[in-house]
């Protein structure tokens, strides 16, 4: 467990690294500033596509080979970001960036292989706190080598080349410290017909679980992609400062999942922290608009890291909970699938929000949203009347 930590901690240094300073260098290389949410939502749009794919991939060779195949992917999406110089090599970068991303679904799958249902909620969360950890030092380390000045592309280029080399380095630990979760005599047969993401959607409780999944994590969605552009219009921050605001809401995440999740989840329940997650983030998002200052945005960034950092291990437990082992790839890659597909939503629904209201109404509509999605979650199916 732990080299798989280590292993999508070094991915998620790459991917973090690249947030603060992407919606300077697009606009540097001619891309409006309206459309620099439009290329975020790129990505999203390839994990979207990659998530089920690997996820069903993984539950008939294995998890092993799909984590290095999408790793060295990864290292070529980051080296093809480092050389772009127009709006189109950057669309292509993000899109297989995405693509290559859809390995989250096997990680997670990793993870339910080798844990059991009293131990899950807690592995989940570790492995949540990977990405916690990496977009607390993933945003900061981008933010110190693109510098302070925005237009400096030489120091976007360190980025890229350096998020290129983690995601090669977690291919080398995968490739000779990572064993295969699992075996053989459990995979799915290659006979078995592919379960596609809408399969999943004819169970009522998956159905609902996955629906809820893509209405918070598109409200997630607003909230990440007008973050950066709301901060440097209303507080006139660069991506150095934007990557240390995202380090903190980095490490409110780390603290929940890896410090205090487990012992919520068998007090309270995996259901419960799902919603109350939901509502958190609502709040939190709500807040948002009234930030005036770095300490008022922070109060209201660490609301909204507790409720994020609630309700992702805590549904993809769910979710994994409502799966068997041989269709658990699949499952959570559905879940993966449902999550990148609230990511491709969001974006462009933040970009139609912003273009016609503000930079603030997207904050308060995704709010409005959050809330919508914690009706839906539950663990068993709905009575009917009659």
């Amino acid at each position: 467990m732990f080299t798989l930590f280590v292993v999508v901690f070094l991915d998620l240094i790459g991917f973090g690294m690249i947030i603060p300073v992407f919606p300077f260098y697009a606009e540097q290389v001619g891309v409006a500033p309206a459309s620099v949410i439009f290329f975020l939502g790129l990505y999203s749009l390839g994990q979207l596509v990659g998530a089920p794919i690997w996820g069903s991939l993984s539950d008939r060779i294995g998890r092993r080979p799909v984590l290095l195949a999408t790793l060295l992917a990864n290292t070529a999406a980051s080296l093809m970001l480092a050389f772009s110089t127009t709006g189109a090599m950057l669309a292509v970068s993000r899109i297989v960036a995405g693509l290559a991303a859809g390995n989250i679904s096997a990680a997670y799958a990793y993870t339910t292989d080798i844990t059991t249902d009293a131990d899950r909620p807690k592995a989940l969360g570790l492995l949540g706190s990977a990405f916690g950890v990496g977009f607390i030092l993933g945003p900061a380390l981008g933010g110190l080598l693109a510098g302070a000045h925005p237009e400096n592309g030489a120091g976007f280029a360190r980025v890229a080349y350096g998020a290129a080399v983690l995601s090669l380095v977690a291919f080398f630990l995968t490739l000779f410290r990572l064993p295969e979760s699992l075996p053989p005599e459990k995979r799915r047969a290659k006979s078995t017909k592919r379960v596609s993401m809408t399969t999943f959607f004819t169970r009522p409780v998956l159905r609902d679980l996955l629906i809820a999944t893509i209405i918070v994590v598109a409200a997630v969605a607003l909230f990440q992609s007008t973050l950066a552009l709301f901060t440097a219009d209303r507080l006139g921050v660069g991506p150095r400062t934007l990557g240390w605001i995202y380090g903190f809401v980095g490490v409110v995440s780390v603290v929940v999942q890896a410090g205090i999740i487990g012992p919520l989840t068998r007090r309270f329940g995996a259901q419960a922290l799902t919603r109350a997650g939901a509502v958190l983030v609502a709040i939190g998002m709500g807040c948002v608009p009234a930030s005036h200052s770095i300490g008022v945005l922070l109060v209201a960034l660490g609301i909204f890291g507790v409720g994020s950092a609630l309700f992702n291990p805590s549904m993809s437990g769910l979710v994994a909970t409502a799966a068997a082992p041989h269709e658990r790839g699949s499952v959570l890659g559905a879940y993966q699938g449902a999550a990148s597909m609230g990511r491709v939503i969001g974006p462009f629904a933040a970009s139609g929000v912003a273009s016609a209201a503000s930079l603030s109404m997207p904050f308060f509509v995704g709010a409005v949203v959050s809330l919508a999605g914690a009706l839906l979650i539950h663990t068993r199916p709905r009575s009917t009347p009659g």
